[in-house]
């Protein structure tokens, strides 16, 4: 299943993108992921916690620093997504697009996340 939604961020482009594409931040901005630990390039260990269960998992990030564009991913895995950060008449919009493995992320939730790091992002720059 894909999600694609954009939210209005009342903060400069650049700052916002500068705040989440360091991996090492993204669990103060991502609701669900409690650790975020970049090694071997783009390469990245992650740890979640979903519907009372902390997931463990090895992924990949890309930046795009250019295109202030994040990319992500897990190898042997069909999910994927990325985020976009462009220049806004008032601050910056922020697009994320994720692919769910067999719809295991609903709609909303998908919404929810993007608004708390709207929120949170924020709050930070």
């Amino acid at each position: 299943m894909k999600h694609e939604h954009t939210h209005h961020v009342a903060a400069d482009a650049d700052k916002v993108y500068a705040a989440l594409a360091d991996i090492r931040n993204l669990p103060h901005y991502v609701p669900q992921m409690t650790k975020a630990e970049p090694h071997d390039g783009d390469k990245v260990t992650v740890e979640a916690r979903y519907q009372g269960h902390t997931q463990h998992g090895e992924g990949w990030f890309k930046t795009d620093d250019d295109k202030r564009r994040i990319e992500w991913g897990a190898e042997g895995s069909d999910y994927h997504g990325w985020l976009q950060v462009d220049p806004d008449e008032d601050g910056s919009r922020l697009t994320l697009f994720v692919a769910t493995v067999h719809g295991d992320a609903p709609d909303p939730e998908v919404m929810g996340t993007l608004d708390a790091i709207r929120r949170l992002v924020e709050a930070d720059v």
